[in-house]
């Protein structure tokens, strides 16, 4: 039973800890930017410098709301749950996301 109670009253202690959530700011937008590179970079398994450019720029682009995050990100998605993806998932996001984005008018 002691521990029972232990269990709740930490519980308690625990969920008042967390902080409450924010707006979305700058500071968080950017934020996210940075962990989107580091996202594609290791979830898209960049090695070549070109790659690396290649998301680069896709990054800035999304930052810059030239290109949507939510068409990104779906691309990535995509591209992760692809088996044929699975040894080199640059290439396929790459062309998908080249694809995707002239349906739209926008030159990745």
């Amino acid at each position: 039973m002691n521990r029972v109670i232990c269990c709740i009253v930490c519980g308690c202690l625990l969920a008042i800890s967390f902080p409450s959530p924010q707006s979305t700011g700058a500071s968080t937008i950017e934020t996210n930017v940075a962990d989107l590179q580091t996202q594609l970079q290791s979830g898209l398994k960049c090695r070549r410098p070109e790659e690396f450019a290649y998301i680069r720029k896709v990054v800035a682009m999304v930052s810059d709301d030239q290109l949507p995050l939510e068409l990104v990100m779906a691309t990535f998605q995509w591209t992760r749950k692809n088996p044929r993806a699975k040894d080199y998932p640059f290439f396929y996001f790459q062309r998908a996301l080249r694809e995707r984005a002239k349906k739209l008018g926008i030159i990745v």
